[in-house]
């Protein structure tokens, strides 16, 4: 089955209202992004045999006249002004549902979807995680509900298949009610006011961990022991002084503690496998820390707008001390 065949996008649509193949392959992917609708499907028709659906952009507010494509495995209503979650009972066959950037403000009707595996729910009006059934996504791989407008990490522990979720840009608090999602390898809750790193710790196979712009203050000695798959931490932007507790993570590539208030490195000399460590815009003062405790294999640095960056020799000694280095700030190294 070709492509082109079974392919139908929006600059068809404007000439032939009727959708329909122009061979006798089924058609399987409608793209009516950017297409302005008072109503869907009202003045054409949406062919049954659709597996893939797009309705990016087309000022929809409602939800209507798709419960008959039982086929259908990926639905996506991006940016539009949908209101209400609803009408879509019947697509049991669905995988993936994209309500992103819509006016949701309830969590709703995700009854019975045996395949679903991606639901991204981001940039909305909710206030509540609720209404997630494991007996209704019993797949649920990569769950996505960030800039909305949530203050507590809660009914959530069914969900155990859960690999990705998203919960950045909202109104949390704290770190809470994770503990049976351990399947999780990502997990992102930057832009919160989260004020300390708890209940993780039996997230054993966290690869990357984000939790940037928050309202930290220090790791924690416990506060990441456990993670000991974790090869991406990013901390930016909060008010750090303390880096302590960071020796657990053994499989750690990435760092990104940028824009904190930490003057002494601890710790990094014990993460063996570290490649980037991103530490600009500190406090770090002394050349002489840095190479006690980052380790020679190094391959990318960032200490820009810290007092150590001031020397007139900084770049050449950065390069001196550390023989694999391949990028230092935003420039990379040339060596003679």
């Amino acid at each position: 089955m070709s492509e082109q065949n079974t392919i139908i996008n929006s600059e068809e649509i404007k000439e032939n209202e009727k959708i329909e193949s122009e061979t006798e392959e089924p058609i399987t992917y409608l793209d009516l992004t950017g297409q302005p609708h008072t109503s869907i499907g009202d003045s054409y028709n949406i062919p049954e045999t659709l597996l893939d659906l797009d309705l990016t952009n087309c000022k929809i507010t409602k939800i209507e006249n798709i419960n008959h494509l039982k086929n259908l495995k990926k639905l996506c209503f991006r940016q539009n002004l949908i209101e209400k979650i609803e009408n879509i009972d019947q697509l049991k066959e669905l995988e993936s549902l994209d309500l992103y950037d819509n006016k949701l403000q309830v969590i709703e009707n995700i009854k019975d979807f045996q395949s679903l595996t991606y639901l991204d729910l981001s940039f909305n009006e909710i206030r509540i995680v609720e209404n997630l059934s494991i007996k209704d996504i019993p797949k649920i791989k990569e769950l996505y509900l960030a800039n909305n407008k949530i203050t507590k990490i809660e009914n959530l522990q069914e969900l155990v298949p859960i690999k990705n979720l998203e919960l950045g840009s909202n109104r949390l608090r704290e770190i809470e009610n994770l503990e049976n999602l351990v399947n999780i390898e990502t997990l992102w809750l930057g832009r919160n006011k989260i004020t300390e790193i708890k209940g993780i710790n039996h997230l054993s196979h966290l690869r990357i961990l984000s939790l940037q712009s928050n309202r930290l203050t220090e790791i924690g000695v416990k506060g990441l022991v456990g993670l000991n798959c974790l090869e991406e931490l990013y901390l930016s932007h909060n008010g750090i002084t303390d880096i302590d507790g960071l020796q657990s993570l053994k499989q750690l590539r990435t760092l990104d503690i940028s824009a904190n208030k930490i003057k002494t490195l601890v710790g990094l000399n014990e993460l063996p496998d570290l490649d980037e460590i991103w530490c600009n815009d500190n406090l770090v003062d002394s050349m002489d820390n840095i190479e006690q405790q980052v380790t020679k294999s190094i391959k990318c640095l960032y200490f820009e707008r810290n007092p150590v960056a001031t020397h007139v020799q900084y770049r050449r000694m950065f390069i001196n001390m550390f023989p694999q280095l391949k990028q230092l700030d935003a420039t990379m190294v040339k060596r003679n």
